[in-house]
C-alpha cells in the first residue's frame, strides 16, 4: 500500500499544496502546464449533481466515467457519466476534427454550457484535465470560470520512467502516478521491467518463457497478466499509455539472459537468441498494444568477451558486422518493426550509429557513449533524459525551481562536468523529454517525482511561455492539492511542530495536535501504532494530540549500500483513510504524516502556516 508522507519532499510547493485547500486564495485557475491560449470573460458556469459528463461518442464513454469520479474525488459532488443527447448543464466531451492537433483541445465554458473537445481521445482527456483544474466547490455546488482555452503541446514526447526491474511496485501504487501523469498531460510512461540488480527481476509476465518469473525473499516480482493488462487500460483510459523497456543485451538484460546466455550478455551472434526474443516480443506488444514503443535498453553493457569463439566469429564473418551491441539493436528493431511499434533505445552504441536504421529514437542521458549534438549530426531523433536535471535517483535530484527556470529541452548539462554542456537548436529533432526514477522503492516514487514532474511539463509542453517558476509556483500548488484529493488524501493541519527535518519527520517538543479535514465522501478513520488504517479503525470525529508517551524508538533511515541504519529515534506516525458506505478504501494512497518527538537535529525549514 503506498503511503505518501508530506515531509518526504520539502519544496515550497509541496508545502504550500497542503495548506491549500479547494477555497485557495492564489488568484486564477491553477493551470500546470499553462496553456497555449486562454481567455477569461469573468464570471462563471455552475454545476449542480443533476448535471451529467456527457460522452457524445461512444468512444469517449471511458473517459466520461474518469472524469465523473475524478469530478467526485476532488469536490464530493457527484456528476452521473452518460452518453447520448445532451442536456442543458451537461459537460459534453466531443470528438471534432475542427482541432486539427492529435492531442489539441478546445475548452469552452460559458452560459450555453461546457464543452471539451479534440480530435483524439487523449485530446479530449488533456482538456478534461484542465477542466479538473479550474473547478471551484462552493457548498454543493461547483463552479467553473467563463472561459475559452485552446490548447496544444509542443513536445510530442513527455514521459516519466519508473524502475520496476530493480524494485518492484505493486499495482495499487501504480494508479497515482498514472493520475499523476494525467492531470500534468505526461503522455507517456515507460516501465523498466527488467534488470539484473538486486535479485534478477523480470516484471513481465510472459507466457512462453515462465521460467523468467521472478521473486525476492519470497515475494514474488513478476505482475500476472491480469495486472499488468489491468494498468494499461487504466492508463489509456486517462490517456496515460505505458512504454514497455525490455533491456538487453548486456547485464542489465537479468532474467532475459538465460534465453540465449553467453557470459554476462545475451549471445547476439546466435539466430536462437533472436528466434526467442521474437516470441516475448510479441507477447509484449499484444499486452502494450496502445503503444507506438517499444524500449529495447541497449546501455551500460561490457561485451569485450563476445566474438572469442569459432561459432561467434564464423556468424560476424557471414553477417559481414562486428559491433555486438549495434548488431543486436539492429536485429531487434527489425523485430519490433514487424509488430508494428518504433524502436526507442538509450544512448550506449558504438560510434556513430553506423547499419542502424535513423528511425530508432534515441535517449541520450550522460552525454558520454553518444551525445544528443553527435546524433542529431547523424540522423538521429533524441528525447531528452539529461541526468542533471531529469534523473531522480535515491538522494540525487535536482529542485523543480532549477528544471524551470534553468533547463529546457534542447539542453543537456554532464552532472560530473559543469562546465560540460550541449545547447542544440529548436529546430533540432527534439522530440521531448523525460524524468527518469531509478532505483526507488514503491513509496518513494510518488513524493520524489511530483514536485518535477510538473516543472519539466511546463517547460515542454509551453516552452515559449516566457514565466518564470516565482509564476509556476502557487499555480503549481493549487494542482498538487487538487492530486492529492484525487489520490485520496485527507488534508492534515498541525499545531505544535517546532520545525521539518530533511529525513521525513515532522518535529514537536511538548504535543502536537492533528486535526484531519476529509471531504465527504464516506468514514475517516486513522491510525497511530503504525498500522494502515482498516474499517476496524478508530473513527475520526476530534484532532489527535500526541505527547511522547505516544512514540516508538526505531532505528531509522536505512541504506541498503551500507546495510545498515543512520539513525534511530522516538517516532509516531498518523495515518489516515477514508472509507466508502461499502467499506471500499476512497482513492489509493493512505495519508500519513510522520512525527518525532525531540528538536530537529538537521537544518530546519519552518512548516508553512495553513490557512483558515
Amino acid at each position: 500500500m503506498l503511503a505518501r508522507t508530506l515531509p518526504l519532499f520539502l519544496t515550497t510547493l509541496a508545502m504550500a499544496g497542503a495548506a491549500i485547500g479547494l477555497s485557495a486564495e492564489t488568484p486564477g485557475p491553477g493551470l500546470v502546464p499553462w496553456p497555449q491560449s486562454v481567455t477569461l470573460a469573468g464570471g462563471g458556469h455552475e454545476l449542480t449533481p443533476a448535471n451529467r459528463v456527457l460522452a457524445t461518442d461512444a468512444r469517449l464513454v471511458p473517459l466520461a466515467q474518469v472524469l465523473s469520479e475524478e469530478i467526485y474525488l476532488s469536490t464530493a459532488v457527484r456528476l452521473a457519466a452518460a452518453s447520448g443527447a445532451p442536456k442543458p448543464g451537461d459537460i459534453i466531451l466531443r470528438l471534432n476534427a475542427v482541432v486539427t492537433a492529435d492531442e489539441g483541445y478546445r475548452l469552452s465554458v460559458s452560459a450555453a454550457g461546457i464543452v471539451v473537445e479534440g480530435k483524439t481521445y487523449r485530446g479530449v482527456a488533456w482538456g478534461t484535465a484542465t477542466l479538473l483544474q479550474t473547478l471551484e466547490r462552493l457548498g454543493g455546488k461547483l463552479r467553473i470560470p467563463t472561459m475559452t482555452i485552446e490548447d496544444q503541446p509542443v513536445a510530442k514526447y513527455r514521459g516519466l520512467l519508473i524502475d520496476v526491474g530493480r524494485q518492484w511496485h505493486p499495482v495499487e501504487t501504480m494508479r497515482p502516478l498514472i493520475e499523476m501523469c494525467r492531470l500534468y498531460k505526461i503522455n507517456y510512461m515507460q516501465l523498466h521491467l527488467n534488470d539484473n540488480t538486486a535479485g534478477n527481476v523480470m516484471a513481465f509476465p510472459s507466457k512462453a518463457f515462465p521460467q523468467m518469473a521472478s521473486s525476492r525473499k519470497g515475494n514474488r516480482m513478476t505482475y500476472t497478466l491480469e495486472e499488468i493488462t489491468g494498468l494499461v487500460k487504466y492508463a489509456d483510459e486517462r490517456g496515460v499509455t505505458l512504454v514497455p523497456e525490455l533491456s538487453g543485451p548486456g547485464a542489465h538484460a537479468g532474467p532475459m539472459r538465460t534465453l540465449s546466455p553467453r557470459g554476462n550478455t545475451m549471445d547476439v551472434w546466435n539466430e536462437k537468441t533472436y528466434e526467442s526474443l521474437a516470441v516475448l516480443f510479441a507477447e509484449v506488444a499484444a499486452v502494450f498494444k496502445s503503444s507506438p514503443y517499444i524500449h529495447l535498453g541497449g546501455d551500460e553493457g561490457s561485451f569485450g568477451h563476445l566474438g572469442k569463439s569459432p561459432e561467434e566469429q564464423a556468424y560476424m564473418t557471414a553477417k559481414g558486422v562486428k559491433n555486438p551491441l549495434n548488431y543486436y539493436l539492429s536485429r531487434m528493431d527489425a523485430i519490433v518493426k514487424k509488430l508494428g511499434k518504433q524502436t526507442i533505445c538509450w544512448e550506449g552504441f558504438g560510434g556513430n550509429g553506423g547499419g542502424l536504421p535513423k528511425d530508432i529514437i534515441v535517449m541520450p542521458y550522460e552525454s558520454m557513449f553518444n551525445p544528443a549534438n553527435k546524433l542529431v549530426k547523424h540522423g538521429f531523433s533524441v528525447i531528452n533524459t539529461a541526468w542533471k536535471p531529469l534523473y531522480v535517483v535515491g538522494g540525487r535530484r535536482w529542485e523543480p525551481e532549477y528544471i524551470y527556470d534553468s533547463w529546457n529541452m534542447w539542453l543537456w548539462e554532464h552532472h560530473v562536468n559543469t562546465k560540460c554542456h550541449i545547447q542544440l537548436q529548436e529546430t533540432d529533432p527534439v522530440i521531448g523529454a523525460q524524468i527518469c526514477a531509478w532505483e526507488q522503492a514503491a513509496d518513494v516514487e510518488l513524493p520524489s517525482t511530483r514536485p518535477r514532474v510538473p516543472a519539466m511539463s511546463e517547460r515542454i509542453w509551453n516552452p515559449k511561455l516566457g514565466k518564470k517558476y516565482a509564476d509556476f509556483a502557487p499555480r503549481a500548488a493549487k494542482a498538487d492539492a487538487l492530486l492529492d484529493r484525487l489520490h485520496g488524501v485527507v488534508e492534515a493541519r498541525c499545531e505544535g511542530v517546532e520545525g521539518l527535518e530533511n529525513r521525513g519527520f515532522l518535529h514537536f517538543i511538548n504535543s502536537v495536535k492533528v486535526t484531519l479535514i476529509p471531504l465527504p465522501l464516506g468514514v475517516l478513520r486513522y491510525t497511530i501504532d503504525g498500522s494502515d488504517p482498516t474499517t476496524g479503525s478508530p473513527t475520526y470525529s476530534a484532532p489527535i494530540t500526541l505527547t511522547k508517551s505516544n512514540t516508538k524508538h526505531e532505528k531509522l533511515f536505512y541504506n541498503s549500500r551500507t546495510k545498515s541504519f543512520q539513525d534511530a529515534g522516538d517516532v509516531v506516525r498518523v495515518k489516515a483513510r477514508i472509507f466508502d458506505k461499502a467499506g471500499k478504501p476512497v482513492g489509493d494512497v493512505i495519508t500519513v504524516r510522520q512525527f518525532r518527538f525531540g528538536a530537529a537535529a538537521a537544518p530546519v525549514e519552518k512548516p508553512v502556516a495553513p490557512k483558515p
